[in-house]
């Protein structure tokens, strides 16, 4: 079937998804085989045996795989029975899907031979893996026989967006057999790219071009009940909350949210750092609502030049935000413009010293080349407090270009952004630039920032152009620019030892607005990564900083540093074979720090009892020893215990101590997905002082149920 599209055959059979393969369409020949490797070559044929085959009906798409069992007598590698499992730590299939012939937008589905599930959505072509928070309902089952594993997919298409009418998508599967050290693909993926990666995959196409009929409308109540208590008090219970989400695709391509009076008592609670920087640190987003098509409106920017950041809405301070409704529209249009509009007004909250706020986001990307975009995007916050004059209002709009070439050699970024308020300055833009060039042996990557000190983006995230001078207590606005050059070459050496050897020089520095240097960081890394997946790494690193303010890296000292300080660091770390049931990784440094010295220690430690049980470990140990300020620790523990009762009930329990905010906290999870997206759940999170006596405790308990048409 060389040089031919692949056909989606039309079935009108009553599939039946248990894994046996047993209907006529999986009868009827027509396997597609020839697995090239990903890992640990990408020039040779799979020795693992994997073989799959589509077909469709009005409803839905089905999927079958045949996966050899090489080596029958050694155990499946499997991280736990836990929904959205890592493909780099289980044995799995993979199908991943591009409807849309963009080369940007896609979705992955997975199982592993014990059917726990996993699917998420493909953004920016896939070049940095696949967002698991994006969840949506799919049926699959799997058997396990002597020497073959079987799995089957019931995919709905009002689960999915695409083009109606479109008769060939883009595919690719990869086959995970970490058991047997390889990772094999359908169509060729270079082992330097994720195998997720859009441009790599092959045209199919569709014996009858798919089209959504009738309505496709979710309802999805959700009934929740919080009691919390301070210090050594009682549980105070608070009165039941009722919301719901509603789902309602416009089109094949196009959906409206709704959310009203929404909860997140069941979000994880976030990973602790520990924070030696003058900024406020990044926490990834976790609610449910703000992450299905987030890349559309938190791609734009850069990490830390966010012009929208959604957790700013609901989330204040010390806790959260009242949300009373929110209204989100997101797809495609055609194959070629993406589309999407956010707006969510948040209430007054006294416990938060916050007032009545709207959000609104628009934003449009139109596909240019083969895979590249142009994007637009506004982002606009005002209260909507009508007592209090004037009411304050932020705006932000930013043009910018995405380039992803067909190869996937060449990925880069433009963007210009500007913000409006109240007596906003001249220099209210930033701009930056980024080019990454990527081969087998050579990565070499450039970017540019600049932010003006009059930029403002209140629902964004952008940290460093606001100064906290720790003596005065205010807060100055200064414009930067940013440099970072980084050049990577890899050999990849006949071995059966050693996969890949690498040297990385690396530079990002920061300049004030006459381009004076503020701070500097360089650093060069060699690299080694083994055939079973250990790796070994080793940093040498000079900074510096000129601090136009008094700055204190340790808060609890009142003792203040100022002025030019450069200084060095050497780190060594490795980690060992991910596929072992005990694995570890750690790293310590040590250099000199501003005017003393400082010597680090992170240590990790994963041990899993397969299927169910994973336990992790990690610390992280900072000694700093400064003559103006002393000797100094802080200490970083985090203890992780899951227990997958099965495939659709989960058990987390996780514990963080961390010195620099003196808290202890303990978070217990519990989650039942008694039918496809419809959970309940329990969780309880207590804080404690480092005496261990309590500060506060929470008991959250939340059904959701899902209505779907």
């Amino acid at each position: 079937m060389a040089g031919q599209d692949y056909p989606v055959r039309t079935t009108q059979e009553n599939m039946v998804i248990d894994g046996h393969l047993e209907e006529k369409v999986w009868q009827s020949g027509g396997w597609c085989t020839d697995f090239i490797q990903h890992f640990p070559y990408d020039t040779s044929r799979a020795k693992t045996k994997t073989c799959f085959m589509l077909a469709h009906n009005e409803k839905s798409l089905f999927a079958a795989f045949m996966c050899v069992n090489r080596n029958p007598s050694k155990p499946f590698v499997i991280q736990s029975l836990k929904r959205d499992f890592s493909v780099n730590l289980s044995d799995a299939v993979v199908l991943t899907l591009s409807p849309f012939q963009d080369g940007q937008n896609g979705f992955s589905f997975g199982v592993t031979p014990q059917n726990a599930q996993r699917e998420g959505a493909i953004e920016g072509g896939g070049q940095f893996g696949v967002t698991t928070a994006w969840d949506q309902i799919w049926h699959s089952a799997t058997q396990i026989k002597q020497d073959t594993w079987f799995a089957e997919f019931e995919i709905p298409l009002k689960s999915i967006r695409f083009v109606s009418g479109m008769d060939k998508w883009k595919l690719n599967v990869a086959r995970v057999d970490l058991k047997n050290n390889e990772v094999s693909t359908w169509i060729k993926v270079p082992r330097n790219f994720n195998i997720s990666v859009l441009n790599f995959t092959r045209d199919v196409k569709w014996e009858r071009p798919p089209r959504r009929k009738g309505p496709n409308i979710s309802l999805i109540p959700y009934v929740s009940s919080t009691a919390s208590g301070a210090q050594n008090e009682f549980f105070e219970s608070n009165k039941p909350r009722l919301g719901m989400d509603i789902k309602v695709g416009l089109s094949s391509s196009l959906n409206l949210d709704m959310t009203l009076n929404p909860d997140f008592a069941q979000v994880d609670v976030d990973e602790q750092q520990l924070n030696l920087t003058r900024f406020s640190l990044f926490f990834p987003e976790r609610r449910q609502f703000f992450i299905e098509n987030s890349d559309l409106f938190a791609g734009f920017g850069f990490r830390q030049i966010r012009p929208f950041f959604s957790r700013r809405i609901g989330l204040g301070n010390s806790g959260p935000v009242p949300i009373s409704a929110g209204l989100r529209v997101t797809g495609k249009i055609g194959n070629d413009l993406r589309i999407g509009l956010m707006n969510v007004q948040v209430r007054k909250s006294d416990a938060q010293q916050t007032v009545a706020t709207n959000y609104t986001v628009a934003a449009l990307q139109y596909k240019v080349f083969g895979a590249s975009n142009i994007g637009w995007i506004l982002v606009n916050q005002a209260e909507t407090d009508l007592m209090r004059k004037p009411a304050n209002a932020n705006t932000v709009t930013g043009l910018e270009y995405n380039l992803l070439t067909k190869n996937n050699r060449w990925i880069g970024k433009a963007f210009v952004q500007k913000s409006f308020f109240e007596k906003a300055g001249r220099e209210n833009w930033s701009h930056a630039s980024f080019l990454l060039y990527k081969d087998l042996k050579w990565e070499a990557m450039w970017n540019h920032e600049y932010v003006g000190k009059d930029f403002r983006a209140q629902s964004g995230f952008v940290p460093r152009i606001e100064l906290y001078d720790q003596v005065t207590q205010k807060r100055y606005y200064y414009s930067y620019y940013r440099l970072e050059p980084s050049l990577t070459r890899t050999y990849y050496p006949k071995s059966k030892l050693i996969n890949n050897y690498s040297f990385n020089i690396y530079n990002s520095s920061y300049y004030d607005s006459a381009f004076r240097p503020t701070e500097s960081f360089s650093s060069v890394t060699p690299r080694v990564v083994f055939q079973n997946s250990a790796e070994a790494r080793a940093t040498f690193s000079t900074e510096f900083f000129n601090l136009y303010l008094p700055f204190s890296p340790i808060a609890t000292q009142r003792v203040f540093l100022i002025g030019q300080y450069q200084f060095s660091t050497i780190s060594i770390g490795a980690n060992s074979n991910t596929r072992k049931r005990f694995n570890a990784s750690g790293e310590v440094g040590t250099g000199t720090y501003f005017s003393g010295v400082k010597t680090y220690y992170t240590a990790a430690l994963q041990w899993r009892k397969q299927p169910r049980w994973n336990f992790s470990l990690s610390y992280r140990r900072v000694n700093i020893d400064l003559p103006e300020i002393g000797k100094s620790t802080l200490n970083l523990v985090a203890f992780k215990t899951e227990y997958s009762i099965s495939t659709i009930m989960y058990l987390t329990a996780f514990l963080q101590y961390n010195t620099q905010r003196d808290n202890v906290n303990i978070n217990v999870r519990y989650q039942y997905r008694f039918r496809p997206m419809s959970d309940f759940f329990v969780v309880y999170s207590e804080n404690y002082l480092p005496d261990l006596k309590s500060k506060d405790r929470s008991l959250a308990f939340k059904l959701v149920y899902w209505f779907n048409t």
